[in-house]
């Protein structure tokens, strides 16, 4: 009679223990999902604020990978991605058309507990006293993907570059190869 007791304590208790496991492991999911939210949207407001440097960089992770799609520009860590994105290295050459305007705006940005995805637009700017205009579209999509101390380990951009951009991309290809480095992109040491 002992062990029909047992067996029927543990048919109501083992049941019962793992809901109470898949709910935490569902809660930790659910919590995880909001810190990458959370972690994605600090990233891409300093972004839009386009004003810190240092700051904007201490999202990745050395050893970050880094796919812009258009251009077909592939890099492999962060000191390669400073010197495609090179804002430390502008100085005046970059204005925004009113010191409080927002480098880009998100249209949506959705995450689970280890990618972000934003959408949204980069608003107009000078560069090289040359307007940068919203002619031609300049919308994106990023995916950003974070390892478990949420820092960015890889980066995916889908830009919408200005047709001249585009040219010299199709140009590179068509004389280099799609995996050539852009002649423009120094990543000497």
């Amino acid at each position: 009679m002992r062990s029909y007791i047992h067996y029927f304590f543990l048919l109501i208790f083992i049941p019962a223990f793992q809901r109470c496991s898949e709910k935490t492991q569902e809660a930790e999911l659910l919590n995880r999902t909001e810190q990458v939210e959370k972690r994605a949207r600090n990233f891409f407001n300093t972004f839009a604020q386009r004003e810190d440097w240092e700051k904007l960089c201490s999202f990745y992770r050395e050893d970050m990978e880094f796919e812009d799609i258009a251009l077909q520009l592939k890099l492999d860590s962060l000191w390669q991605f400073k010197r495609f994105y090179n804002w430390d290295g502008e100085g005046d050459n970059f204005k925004k058309l009113a010191p409080d305007q927002e480098h880009l705006t998100l249209y949506s940005l959705v995450a689970n507990d280890s990618v972000a995805v934003a959408r949204g637009r980069v608003n107009p700017f000078y560069y090289y006293d040359q307007m940068v205009d919203s002619e031609w579209g300049m919308e994106f999509t990023i995916w950003l993907y974070f390892d478990k101390n949420l820092k960015i380990v890889k980066q995916v951009d889908w830009m919408e570059y200005d047709p001249v951009a585009l040219q010299s991309v199709l140009d590179r290809v068509e004389k280099n190869g799609h995996e050539a480095t852009p002649d423009w992109l120094d990543l000497s040491r």
